[in-house]
């Protein structure tokens, strides 16, 4: 199966688990006509997942209305497509080039399952010494979620 066949193929299944969908079989407000949730967050608070990326610590973080609950796999295959690129080379550039990928292909996937729904992306990623980000949305125009990220990143090695 090709990419583009198991990328149609992840999109119905997408379609079956669209907000707008639930929302109008009475689970939620119906938010079929806006991108994003605008009285009700309950679907798009702020999350920071950790990944151990080549041996180092990544950090994603996200505001999207969408369900994450295929998170870790679209994390994996971008990563994936890294390594065929040869992002992932030892290099600093490899390194930025690596989370400039993740914070955009993060965003089409889950504006693929309903457009606009991806409000902020962040991918923060340690390696050897040399910090990179890439953000999107929310990150780079909001001072509290960017702060409310870095305060959460300051937090989970102290758990």
């Amino acid at each position: 199966m090709t990419r583009q066949e198991e990328r149609a193929n992840m999109s119905e299944i997408e379609d079956e688990q669209n907000m707008s969908k639930q929302a109008n079989a009475g689970m939620a407000r119906d938010d079929s006509s806006t991108a994003t949730r605008l009285l009700d967050k309950n679907w798009s608070p702020l999350i920071v997942r950790k990944y151990q990326m080549e041996g180092w610590p990544m950090y994603i973080g996200l505001i999207c209305d969408a369900n994450l609950n295929d998170l870790d796999e679209v994390v994996y295959g971008i990563i994936d497509e890294a390594k065929e690129l040869k992002f992932i080379d030892g290099n600093i550039q490899g390194i930025r080039n690596t989370c400039g990928l993740l914070s955009d292909r993060i965003v089409e996937h889950y504006n693929e399952v309903k457009r606009g729904v991806a409000e902020g992306v962040i991918v923060c990623w340690y390696v050897d010494k040399c910090f990179v980000s890439s953000a999107y949305g929310d990150f780079m125009t909001h001072e509290k979620c960017a702060m409310e990220f870095y305060q959460i990143v300051n937090t989970l090695p102290h758990i």
